[in-house]
């Protein structure tokens, strides 16, 4: 039986008639299993010395002598004669990454099935102690027997886009490593830079890895005249190697191949569709220019490439992109359409022969990887050939890919944009935030993440290797700003990939995350403090014609709050519990510390209309990835932003939006109106039509609206459209509206022929 363990984190100790600390083993992530034992504590103080045997335990007993330093300043021996703390890995257990803690008064040791789990024990014994000056620390005697869920857990780094030096790369793996992640995915080449030192290749980096200047903000036309690059030598990559496998950190490296070239065309012209001039691009987003399937020579260079990469890592498995690759240029190329003809490469499915031509390219990247018996990873878009079984696939745009990959018996892993992007913002108050992607993922919603989806099962759901975050740096200019974007998200990864998923909790969450946060303070590290602020959850009531409305923060932390717009004070009401809200507000709320220091101000605006709160049925449930809190959320009162991935919106691929809405009694009306949100290069684009239907008894339905909409306008990037239904005043009880979805995008697009994504919000009437 598991027992929590909740412990004062200051206590007396009589012994020494001195203040004194108390760990606490209510860490991030949460142990499987913590057991308090009824016998007196260990006193960790200078008289305590860190025992193991062997240089690799040894190293492991260092690095805990520096934790309890940096948190405690607490001087302890390794290998000396005082109070033992016995590092060993001779647990039994089939995870090598389990491990053990056993405190009692004499003693403490921490047992590893392998070193790897020796050091996640470290790791989370380095995390219960308090970050505080003292001469001692009592640990209350317990057992911890512990274990990961996953065996991947990982962090993707882009520093392509931006580049990070090599003392700022050790300091990301620090960071996975005091998170108990093992992965270290290093995205290391792109459009915008090639940053890993190539032999054979030298224009690679005299060439590839700079760029004359840097576009402004998104693509706005203007660019900082500032030349921007770097790269890493063979000798770097093999230190930053060395440093992560200290750590228990596997480096994956990751080549992107055969779009996202741009670097590699500049120096290599000739292995382009059109041989160039080529420059190292300059701004953000997919270019058409990518590497040329029919050119032998690229595909020489692709062999080069990775021979050369797999002997600087020697990871296991070798990452070889595939993601965002236009054809265009494949089509136009009489070499890539002589391949397509040579290799037989036909049309499947909506799959055309250019689109499978890639599956050619992965193909013999899968052979080069495969010869030096490594493993590979694509990104999902390798699922659109016939990828071999023993490929992994790297599920980004969703979980659909995790789901076809492991159908098709793939091993996958869950990176989807919904959850676990981590260059997109962290609150919806964009305009307090460092310039972002786009999109909205709060730590609660990377909490929430559930790595299995939840249409695998049995040994399907057994090829879902993990899951990882990833950061791509367009946005990212500095390493304190790659540190506010994943701390503290990232400890929500930790504990999703680490935790049983029944002992998973965020209310909990949130009442240990303050240990940790003392942690990143102490190390220097820059994170969000958004789990400070104040949080809103909303819960519509259809029968009350209202909202619930709750707020959250931190333990310890007050919240005042007004509906009038006005700024919280001291003075302003005190949130104790949940509250209904049925008419407009505008919500505003913030926290206060004990001696009044005020937060960050949250905001939201409420608009009532006669369909605000009103029960609603979605005939047509939303795209998997994109169903938030459902129905409820069309008629809210809250009107998305210019953010698609907000949470305030309901996206639709394919199956058109469908909903019916009961008003609860009949009204006069003459208009509906409903919003868009549009977002062109992520394939989200404007509605392609209306059916708008009336009803009184919500059997016969009047249809008073039935309009086809223009074609995709290409100027209309960006932004959000309001689509108002103005119809002959009559009553009304029952709406039916139907938003048809754009089935197949125009040429122009950069995918063309692909269908497009709607996403609709806030339906109102008047």
């Amino acid at each position: 039986m598991i027992k929590k363990l909740w412990i004062v984190l200051a206590a007396t100790m009589a012994w020494t008639g001195a203040a004194a600390q108390t760990a606490c083993y209510d860490v991030i992530p949460l142990p499987n299993e913590v057991v308090k034992l009824s016998a007196k504590p260990f006193v960790l103080d200078a008289g305590t010395s860190i025992n193991a045997s062997g240089d690799e335990l040894v190293r492991n007993a260092e690095f805990l002598a520096r934790y309890i330093k940096e948190s405690t300043g607490i001087d302890v021996a390794v290998n000396g004669s005082g109070k033992p703390v016995k590092l060993r890995t001779t647990l039994h257990n089939d995870n090598d990454e389990a491990y053990s803690i056993s405190v009692c008064a004499d003693s403490v040791v921490i047992d590893g099935a392998s070193p790897a789990g020796l050091f996640r024990g470290i790791q989370t014994l380095r995390k219960s102690l308090p970050v505080a000056k003292a001469k001692a620390v009592e640990l209350p005697a317990v057992r911890i027997l512990d274990m990961p869920r996953f065996g991947y857990r990982g962090a993707h780094f882009d520093v392509s886009r931006h580049f990070f030096s090599v003392d700022e790369v050790k300091t990301f793996i620090d960071m996975l490593a005091l998170h108990n992640l093992n992965t270290f995915h290093w995205h290391l080449t792109d459009d915008q830079g090639w940053r890993i030192e190539i032999k054979k290749y030298p224009r690679l980096t005299t060439i590839g890895s700079m760029r004359k200047e840097t576009v402004i903000g998104r693509n706005s036309g203007k660019y900082d005249g500032k030349p921007h690059g770097g790269f890493y030598t063979q000798e770097e990559a093999k230190e930053i190697v060395r440093y992560a496998a200290e750590r228990y950190i596997n480096v994956i490296p990751e080549v992107d191949l055969p779009g996202h070239m741009v670097a590699a065309l500049a120096a290599y012209p000739h292995l382009g569709c059109t041989g160039g001039p080529y420059e190292v691009w300059t701004q953000w987003g997919v270019s058409p220019e990518v590497l040329c399937a029919g050119n032998d020579s690229t595909m020489l260079f692709i062999s080069d490439v990775l021979n050369e990469i797999m002997d600087i890592f020697p990871s296991k498995y070798i990452h070889i992109g595939g993601d965002e690759c236009p054809k265009s240029r494949w089509h136009e190329c009489p070499k890539c359409q002589a391949r397509i003809k040579a290799e037989g490469i036909t049309a499947k499915g909506k799959f055309s022969a250019d689109d499978r031509l890639q599956g050619y390219v992965t193909h013999y990247a899968y052979n080069v990887v495969k010869k030096r018996g490594r493993v590979m990873i694509g990104w999902d878009e390798i699922l659109e050939s016939d990828i071999p079984s023993d490929a992994i696939v790297t599920s980004w745009r969703g979980d659909a890919g995790a789901i076809e990959g492991a159908e098709r018996g793939n091993r996958v892993i869950l990176s989807p944009n919904t959850h676990l992007y981590f260059d997109y913002y962290q609150a919806k108050d964009v305009q307090n935030e460092p310039l972002a992607i786009g999109g909205y993922i709060p730590v609660e919603k990377v909490y929430e993440f559930e790595p299995i989806p939840k249409q695998l099962t049995g040994e399907k759901a057994k090829l879902v290797c993990g899951a990882q975050a990833n950061l791509w740096t367009e946005y990212i200019t500095d390493f304190k700003q790659v540190q506010y974007m994943e701390l503290p998200r990232i400890a929500a990864l930790a504990e999703t990939v680490w935790t049983k998923p029944e002992l998973k909790n965020f209310a909990s969450f949130r009442k240990r995350i303050p240990a940790l946060l003392s942690i990143y303070d102490n190390r220097g590290y820059n994170y969000a403090r958004h789990l400070a602020d104040v949080s809103a959850k909303y819960t519509t009531l259809p029968e009350q014609k209202a909202m619930r409305l709750d707020l959250e923060t931190l333990p310890g932390r007050t919240i005042h709050y007004t509906l009038d717009g006005s700024e919280p004070t001291l003075q302003s009401p005190i949130f104790h519990d949940s509250f209904l809200v049925n008419a407009d507000a505008i919500i505003k709320a913030a926290t206060f510390d004990a001696d009044g220091t005020k937060g960050r101000t949250y905001c939201d605006t409420i608009e009532v209309n006669p369909a605000t709160f009103s029960k609603i049925t979605l005939n047509n449930a939303p795209w998997h990835s994109y169903t938030y809190a459902g129905g409820p959320t069309l008629v809210d009162g809250i009107r998305g932003n210019g953010s698609y991935r907000s949470g305030r919106w309901l996206g639709f691929y394919q199956k058109d939006c469908d909903v019916t809405i009961d008003l609860g009694k009949a009204m006069p009306l003459s208009e509906v109106a409903f919003n868009c949100c549009i977002f062109q290069s992520d394939c989200v684009v404007d509605a392609g039509g209306v059916v708008l239907k009336l009803s009184t008894d919500g059997k016969k339905f009047k249809t008073v609206v039935d309009e086809t909409y223009p074609e995709v306008n290409k100027e209309l990037k960006y932004g959000v459209v309001t689509h108002k239904l103005p119809f002959k005043k009559q009553k009304v009880r029952y709406i039916n509206l139907v938003v048809k979805t754009v089935k197949e995008l125009p040429q122009w697009h950069n995918l063309p022929g692909w269908g497009g994504f709607v996403f609709i919000d806030e339906i109102s009437v008047k």
